[in-house]
């Protein structure tokens, strides 16, 4: 039992960094992906160029302040 515990006490710090690396990793790429998506969607086509849209960014909030 208290190798276990020994075992335990190595094992857990490393599986945690190993997750929240992972973890952070991979949620930014979703992150990326979505934001990619929803302003895609968002877009106007462009007259002429199949597969391109057009979109307005603006450094406005947007919450109306």
């Amino acid at each position: 039992m208290e190798e276990l515990v020994q075992y335990l006490w190595i094992l857990l710090p490393l599986a945690f960094g190993h997750g929240w690396y992972v973890g952070r990793h991979h949620g930014v790429k979703i992150g990326a992906a979505g934001m990619f998506d929803q302003l895609y969607d968002n877009g106007t086509p462009v007259v002429g160029r199949r597969g391109v849209r057009m979109i307005e960014v603006s450094l406005e909030d947007g919450n109306g302040e």
